[in-house]
């Protein structure tokens, strides 16, 4: 957000074209990451707790890539029209495309991921993490038929990604976040490969389980909070916003049922799912 509005202030206050006032403030959130994470400032978050001071760490540049990501897309979607939504699709784009994201999962793989020793890979991991991912989003969209298919088990999985990774640290791991909770008896460090396995698919049933119930329960609280601001809005005599309102509870609606949502004009208040 914070990006967002250095951008819009040198473009608004400061008449600097579009693309310069968004390359000026992503360099200076760069500045900004450097600052604060390779300098002994970050050390700041040990107060907060020594789980959260490796996590920022772990993905100090995660959010920058994608910034930088997003400022690029424009380029990516002229390349993606000119390349697959012709007549017919570019046969050396597809191809050049597929073998240049095999190359950069590969290199990232045999100079990177093969590191077995996690106290030698994690320092790296902030700066090489891009190379599988765009790798993978290469070969992914190299083609229509590749784009128009999706797994159902990581839709599902993404739709609940948010509640997953809170979740996990309150209900999935314990010990430090190094180990799971025992429940099935016998199935300790010391305990049989099949009753570990067991216990580990029962714990990950029941917190996946719990994922989703959070998931719904976060979407149907946010349905009731936006209800209610529009009845005291209603209340104190002002106006209420039906477009804006309609296309936020649309919004909810969709991310809540994962599908299409229809919604009817503004006269017509029913929602059809």
């Amino acid at each position: 957000m914070a990006t967002c509005y250095v951008a819009n202030f040198l473009e608004k206050r400061r008449g600097w074209n579009h693309h310069k006032s968004c390359i000026a403030a992503i360099a200076i959130s760069l500045l900004v990451h450097i600052g604060f994470y390779e300098t002994p400032a970050v050390d700041s978050l040990l107060y907060v707790s020594k789980e959260i001071h490796f996590r920022f760490q772990a993905d100090k540049y995660s959010a920058w890539i994608g910034m930088l990501s997003g400022y690029g897309m424009t380029k990516v979607n002229e390349y993606m029209q000119w390349a697959y939504l012709g007549e017919a699709e570019n046969f050396k784009a597809k191809w050049c495309q597929r073998i240049s994201g095999l190359g950069l999962i590969a290199i990232w793989y045999f100079f990177f991921g093969s590191i077995q020793d996690k106290y030698v890979y994690n320092p790296i991991h902030p700066f090489i993490f891009f190379i599988p991912v765009f790798g993978y989003l290469m070969i992914r969209n190299s083609s229509r038929y590749l784009t128009e298919c999706h797994s159902t088990a990581l839709e599902f999985f993404g739709k609940n990604t948010l509640e997953t990774y809170v979740l996990q640290f309150h209900v999935y791991m314990c010990k430090n976040v190094q180990h799971i909770p025992i429940v099935i008896p016998g199935s300790g460090p010391d305990g049989e490969p099949m009753v570990k396995f067991a216990n580990m698919i029962l714990c990950g049933v029941v917190f996946v389980s719990l994922a989703v119930l959070a998931r719904k329960i976060t979407i149907s609280t946010q349905l009731s909070v936006v209800e209610l601001v529009k009845e005291v809005r209603k209340a104190c005599g002002g106006k209420d916003k039906d477009g804006d309102q309609e296309v936020e509870v649309k919004s909810l609606l969709k991310a809540e049922n994962g599908g299409e949502v229809e919604m009817s004009d503004k006269k017509d208040t029913d929602t059809k799912v």
